[in-house]
């Protein structure tokens, strides 16, 4: 709960942020009319500063070896991840990723298949939870982005997994 409501807080800042604009007065030309007898007439120039969007990782879900059907445990991370980003489209636009992963066994295009069809499962039930599938993007990585190294059932199983990545503009 204290990482929810610190996602929050990071999301309300960064929505605070999108609000603001500089005004910068163009002079850069104030000199070059110095002591000539012609007057210039400069324009004001505002300049508005993009904010970047902040990219927040919510929680990591979780599956079976070879399967993409979510458990009961892998539900309430999603549920809990809605949350989450229902509080950041109370303050600001968001994008929604989530990137379907597979542990190093199989061959590349099944692993891609695979970690396509675990992203596209948390994506469905994203929806099936209110979240907009017009601001949900899937992507697979298969073996290709691994967060343990070693060859053992451990680390497998935490490579086997759906990231999502809420973007706040």
């Amino acid at each position: 709960m204290k990482n929810l409501l610190r996602v929050v807080l990071v999301l309300a800042l960064a929505a605070g942020l999108t609000a603001c604009k500089k005004n910068v007065k163009d002079d850069a030309n104030a000199d070059l009319t110095a002591g000539t007898g012609t007057e210039m007439v400069l324009e004001e120039t505002t300049v508005t500063e993009e904010v970047p969007a902040q990219e927040v990782s919510l929680g990591v879900v979780h599956f079976a070896l070879d399967k993409y059907n979510l458990s009961a445990e892998a539900r309430k991370i999603v549920e809990a991840n809605v949350q989450a980003i229902k509080s950041a489209g109370a303050v600001a636009s968001y994008k929604v990723t989530v990137e379907g992963n597979c542990d190093d066994r199989g061959t590349i295009a099944y692993n891609i298949a695979l970690g396509q069809k675990r992203a596209d499962e948390v994506k469905a039930y994203y929806v099936r939870l209110g979240i907009p599938a017009a601001n949900i993007t899937t992507v697979s990585y298969g073996e290709e982005k691994p967060v343990c190294y070693e060859a053992t059932q451990s680390c497998w199983a935490k490579n086997r997994r759906a990231d999502t990545l809420l973007k706040v503009n």
